[in-house]
């Protein structure tokens, strides 16, 4: 198998004052967090409408956690910023463009490997909607409401989806989102 192809750098994006601590290099970030080992990151996109959506990927049959569902993100890179590593990770999955990093939705440390994990999720404005998946990572890609992921499925009867995710940490960040967007929130530290 080729290697990937490096991305063409992201365009510029804004952001919030409230995010300027996620816009220091992954690098000098867990310099100053010790206790964490590694940054990974996550970008959840609402389709605003009669009723929100979210965007949710479902991983590839080959790649870690076959056919589980979550949004896009990844692991960040320590030259770039957290947030740029949230940007670059929603293109690379979806082919969306960040225009706006609008907030901080959540956090959740976990342990893999015997190394402390930290990953934070970003609610993203993008350009366009026209999602187009990397084949190598997922395998298929949803607008879910907030109630068809607290049910786990997406429509009825046989023809509905199943919603696995990847964690119960995942579902919680997504349904936090919700609730930030539906509070009107702005982002917080």
């Amino acid at each position: 198998m080729a290697p990937k192809p490096t991305p063409a750098p992201a365009p510029p994006f804004t952001f919030p004052p409230t995010l300027s601590p996620f816009n220091v290099t992954v690098q000098d970030y867990l310099a100053a967090h010790p206790e964490k080992q590694h940054v990974v990151v996550g970008a959840l996109v609402f389709l605003a409408g009669q009723e929100d959506k979210c965007l949710i990927l479902q991983r590839s049959t080959t790649d870690f956690m076959p056919n589980l569902w979550e949004t896009p993100g990844g692991g960040t890179d320590h030259d770039e910023t957290v947030l740029e590593g949230a940007v670059r990770e929603l293109q690379e999955e979806s082919g969306l463009i960040a225009k706006h990093v609008r907030r901080k939705v959540g956090v959740y440390e976990f342990v893999h490997e015997e190394e402390v994990w930290w990953k934070v999720s970003f609610e993203v404005e993008v350009e366009g909607m026209d999602v187009k998946l990397d084949a190598e990572e997922h395998q298929a890609y949803l607008w879910v409401s907030e109630e068809e992921c607290r049910r786990g499925v997406v429509g009825v009867g046989k023809r509905g989806i199943k919603l696995e995710w990847t964690s119960e940490a995942q579902l919680k960040l997504i349904l936090e989102g919700f609730q930030l967007r539906s509070e009107g929130k702005e982002s917080e530290n």
